[in-house]
């Protein structure tokens, strides 16, 4: 966590809080999607984990609807 001065307004330390909690969910995103990726069968499989879990942008792969059955 940043420090931060105890003047500064108020709008500017909720952005920064703001930020660091989406950077942090970033980080997170990417460990699972790796986790996702170690435990596939395959290639389509890993493809569709990602896809069912909203972690397909996170592997760096184009969010796309996963198709139904």
């Amino acid at each position: 966590m940043i420090g931060r001065s105890q003047t500064e307004p108020v709008g500017n330390r909720v952005t920064l809080a703001h930020e660091e909690e989406l950077a942090a969910r970033g980080s997170d995103q990417r460990r699972v999607a790796r986790v996702v990726a170690a435990r596939a069968i395959d290639v389509e499989d890993c493809r569709e984990l990602l896809g069912m879990l909203g972690l397909a942008g996170a592997a760096g792969m184009p969010e796309a609807d996963t198709p139904t059955r």
